[in-house]
């Protein structure tokens, strides 16, 4: 792109009318039902997942069996970084003769491996939950080979823009400046051109699909005037298609509480859903606390909105092994935090889709199919007698109330005012029932696990009515 119909487009003077696509209505949208959770095709959905990359279109052989995997098992949520650092990826750009990439020119491979993802999840009623800027793939050896580096392509050097060749640094040490180029911090003016030549390009095939949720940034430390100026150009990009889009970003602090998250859900008119997966790298009660926590400060910062987990880890923190029963625990926790969604991390970092998370998949998706959880909400001041971190509750008091023990527990449920119930304990690891106990009618029920030795969710359900 010139630099001149850049700032022509920058001023107003020139749109974009390139695409085309499903109607608003069959888009993933705001529930109408209750608006911490997603619609779908008009109706609520909670979105459950797992895959083992985070950037599936980039491996096609990988894409096939992950999403008949998801499928089979009652997944509909991956996560699509726009990443190009690993064997096998292409990136977006094509090369001249001498080996140098020429960011006006895109490679088709790239943009129909993207496109081929968003089709063939839309087939099976998966949701993609994009993220622009693949964070990692700016910094250190990732930075050497990639083309936005001056040294890599033909169309600016460090003495037209503000990058360098090197930046040998974390993200989370030191931002590099390819994340300052906005108007209101650098305004390195070509840089930002090619920048959003590129976010155009990648507007002008998601567009085109229904099940596509956008997030900025991986774990990013970048300014929040980057983080708003991309989520003003995203809104610009899809009015100007007459499409209704829904966007958040996640940034790096792994405290829910940090000014970081300030950034996003204190601005309900930018960003619509809110990802707080880094959320997930608390554990037991502290996860859960803080999810709750978060859940009041977006309502009371505009008013409802999903919360959305497209990470959940399985490792913890001070370089202790992996356990993959503290990233179930969490995922299952985002559950009752009440959260949109839930995913888990692709390996190293998750489980991926191992057979751990296919069992918590198709466990949640059967449990939560039988009562209405877009109508409940969670309920923990109805768990009495309980110890930290042994069990949680979502609840549309009077009617249903669904219970998740970590590990086991005995817990008394208030039920009050006295209603007749039966409870059914749920195996996750079996997906099945047990035979419902009838409880008669009372005001406060116990709840005591079948044992200790695994996960146990109950659902109580009112009888007289």
């Amino acid at each position: 792109m010139h630099l001149k119909l850049f700032k022509w487009i920058l001023a107003g003077l020139v749109t974009t009318t390139l695409y085309c696509g499903s109607s608003p209505e069959k888009n993933i949208t705001i529930s109408q039902t209750n608006p911490y959770y997603f619609d779908y095709k008009g109706q609520p959905i909670l979105l459950l997942g797992g895959s083992d990359e985070d950037n599936l279109f980039n491996h096609p052989a990988l894409l096939q069996k992950n999403l008949a995997i998801l499928a089979d098992v009652g997944g509909n949520y991956i996560r699509c970084t726009l990443s190009c650092r690993d064997s096998g990826n292409v990136w977006p750009f094509l090369k001249t003769d001498k080996g140098l990439y020429d960011l006006e020119r895109f490679n088709p491979e790239y943009w129909q491996r993207l496109e081929h993802c968003l089709q063939q999840a839309e087939q099976k009623d998966i949701i993609v939950q994009i993220e622009l800027w693949a964070t990692f793939d700016f910094y250190r050896e990732n930075w050497i080979v990639n083309p936005f580096n001056p040294a890599n392509n033909i169309n600016y050097d460090t003495t037209t823009t503000r990058l360098e060749t090197i930046w040998p640094f974390h993200p989370a040490r030191k931002p590099q400046p390819f994340f300052f180029s906005v108007p209101k911090k650098n305004n390195d003016e070509i840089l930002l051109s090619y920048q959003l030549a590129f976010m155009e390009r990648v507007m002008q095939t998601c567009l085109d699909y229904p099940n596509v949720l956008y997030c900025l940034d991986n774990e990013t430390r970048a300014p929040a005037e980057w983080a708003w100026y991309w989520a003003e150009q995203l809104y610009r990009i899809a009015d100007h298609a007459g499409k209704r889009i829904l966007v958040t970003e996640m940034w790096d602090a792994h405290d829910l509480r940090d000014d970081e998250h300030k950034r996003t859900y204190m601005y309900p008119d930018l960003f619509s859903f809110f990802d707080i997966s880094q959320n997930n790298w608390q554990e037991g009660q502290a996860h859960y606390n803080n999810g709750l926590w978060i859940r009041r400060e977006v309502t009371k910062n505009g008013g409802a909105r999903p919360l959305t987990n497209v990470k959940v880890y399985h490792r913890r923190h001070g370089g202790l092994p992996n356990e993959p029963s503290v990233g179930l625990d969490r995922w299952w926790q985002n559950i009752f935090i009440g959260c949109a969604s839930t995913r888990f991390h692709r390996p190293t970092g998750g489980t991926g889709l191992d057979s751990l998370s296919r069992q918590a998949i198709h466990a949640a998706r059967t449990f939560t199919d039988e009562f209405s959880i877009f109508a409940t909400s969670p309920a923990p001041e109805l768990l009495l007698n309980r110890q930290a971190n042994e069990a949680y509750c979502l609840a549309l008091p009077e009617q249903v109330y669904a219970v998740y023990f970590p590990s086991g527990g005995e817990v008394d449920l208030q039920l009050e005012p006295e209603i007749a119930s039966t409870h059914r304990w749920f195996d996750p690891q079996t997906s099945t029932f047990r035979d419902p106990v009838e409880t008669g009618i009372q005001k406060e029920i116990t709840l005591t696990s079948p044992d200790t030795l695994q996960p146990w969710l109950v659902l109580v359900e009112r009888t007289d009515k």
